[in-house]
């Protein structure tokens, strides 16, 4: 394992990401071409170092990774926290359903590949005279997720946009009942295969009002035929789940070597009820599960978290794809301890931070996705949007919704509620407001709001200080395409 100790020796201390695959039980390192493409049968690790002595690791799982990657993964996992004197927040992350904070990280969106280390798939890049074609589902409006899928037109649908990637040409293809934040998300994904995997070197063709008619592409795509409807596209994963079950908090007991859990309270927690010698599993439903690690806990205490994790998803029952996060006893992050009723830890618990989500109900189950570390530019005005202000919940209808969110607003918002384990305070207030008629307390919350932010119209919604819009990126696309063939 020499190889992988002199590579942790210098990890963490410069700002920024870092990523691993796993293979033949080690870490390969890659470069920054590569990040934000993953194939699904293997397993990653990413480091990101936010401030010196302030990290975050996660741990990637493709579908299709073996259980020896995933338990590989797991090991390097704990070596890296090792080689950063285990102060790392740590959190596991499966294919599909990443954190926002993880998505946070690739503002183009993320790619899945088919294929991976333990099927002899070598991921060394095709050369263009022998390019095969891969088609790629973009799939949700803020976290971008581009699924491979087969290469032939019955994989359409009209509802979400697709990339055909022809090597030295990529195509977007955008449907009519495709979306605006899809479209600009798709045409973000196929600048950054273009500029950062191949020098700038593929044309981009952008199929919109002609999505139908390019002869090329059908050809490739096997010949046209009727292409599916949108609902045959399936739901962007971000459902957001009304639940009955409440936030529970289980001590975590390994003392014979079989880990058991006892329930230590239901409905919410206090700070008082962690103890430093233990380690304890907060489940908050639809929140993620958290292991939250004492100061007094034995090293391989702190090495098993995640391990106590996986287990406790496998006694209760809980999906798979649960996210799970680790957690230090005093360098607790907000999304763990915005969950107890009571911290009086010696360290303040920091404050609440509001959260901004996009809604979607057109089909009649809520799709949320939260925007992490937002702006005013980011209320979009074909949606209905949810800031989450603890005490306040603020439904923003913007001026493009449909008629039917605008009507249901306060539904979203209370399935939103129902969904939602937060310990609030008595009173939280439910309040409406139109794009456009923001009240002060709205405003306070985003950094640096300004009343002269330009509004798009309604059928492209949203705030905009410059035209960086579909047709601006259209423009640029042919421009980047003409200097290349210079």
């Amino acid at each position: 394992m020499t190889t992988t100790n002199s590579q942790l020796k210098d990890i963490g201390k410069k700002c920024g990401m870092e990523i691993w695959r796993i293979k033949n039980f080690d870490l390969e390192k890659l470069s920054s071409d590569q990040f934000g493409s993953f194939y699904t049968g293997d397993s990653y690790i990413i480091l990101y170092t936010k401030n010196p002595g302030e990290w975050n690791v996660h741990f990637w799982l493709g579908n299709e990774t073996t259980q020896d990657e995933q338990g590989t993964a797991a090991i390097m996992t704990v070596a890296i926290d090792d080689a950063l004197n285990g102060l790392p927040v740590q959190y596991r992350e499966v294919q599909g359903h990443e954190s926002p904070l993880f998505l946070s990280y690739f503002k183009d969106g993320i790619r899945y590949l088919k294929g991976g280390v333990a099927s002899g798939f070598t991921h060394v890049a095709d050369k263009y005279e022998n390019w095969k074609p891969k088609l790629f589902q973009c799939k949700g409006k803020r976290n971008v997720r581009c699924q491979e899928v087969e290469c032939k037109g019955e994989s359409l649908n009209l509802g979400d946009v697709f990339i055909l990637d022809c090597g030295l040409k990529i195509y977007v293809w955008m449907p009519p009942e495709s979306g605006r934040l899809e479209r600009i998300k798709g045409i973000d994904q196929a600048r950054s295969i273009r500029d950062r995997e191949r020098i700038g070197k593929p044309e981009i063709i952008i199929l919109d009002s002609d999505w139908d008619k390019n002869s090329e592409f059908w050809k490739i795509m096997g010949g046209k035929g009727k292409v599916k409807p949108a609902e045959a596209g399936g739901e962007d994963e971000n459902y957001w789940q009304t639940t009955n079950s409440q936030l529970t908090l289980w001590r975590v007991s390994d003392e014979k070597g079989e880990m058991s859990v006892q329930m230590v309270s239901q409905g919410n927690f206090k700070y008082s009820q962690l103890e430093s010698k233990d380690a304890f599993i907060l489940d908050a439903c639809n929140g993620g599960i958290f292991v939250w690690v004492g100061k007094n806990c034995t090293l391989d205490e702190r090495k098993k978290a995640m391990e106590y994790a996986t287990k406790y998803i496998k006694i209760q029952g809980r999906s798979k794809n649960a996210q799970v996060v680790r957690v230090l006893e005093s360098a607790e992050p907000v999304a763990f301890t915005q969950w107890a009723s009571s911290w009086e830890s010696a360290k303040k618990a920091p404050p609440f931070i509001p959260k901004l989500y996009q809604c979607s109900d057109r089909s009649g189950k809520l799709t949320i996705e939260e925007i992490y570390d937002y702006t005013q530019k980011d209320l979009d005005g074909d949606d209905v949007m949810i800031l989450d202000a603890m005490k306040v919940i603020y439904v923003w209808i913007g001026a493009g919704a449909n008629e039917k969110e605008k009507k249901l607003a306060n539904d979203i918002a209370n399935k939103y509620l129902e969904g939602d384990t937060l310990p609030r305070p008595p009173g939280c207030q439910i309040v409406k407001l139109e794009q456009g008629k923001e009240t002060p307390e709205f405003k306070e919350i985003f950094k640096d709001w300004n009343d002269h932010i330009s509004v798009r119209s309604s059928n492209c919604g949203g705030y905009e200080e410059k035209p960086i819009n579909q047709m601006y990126l259209h423009l640029d696309c042919l421009a980047q395409n003409k200097a290349n063939s210079r």
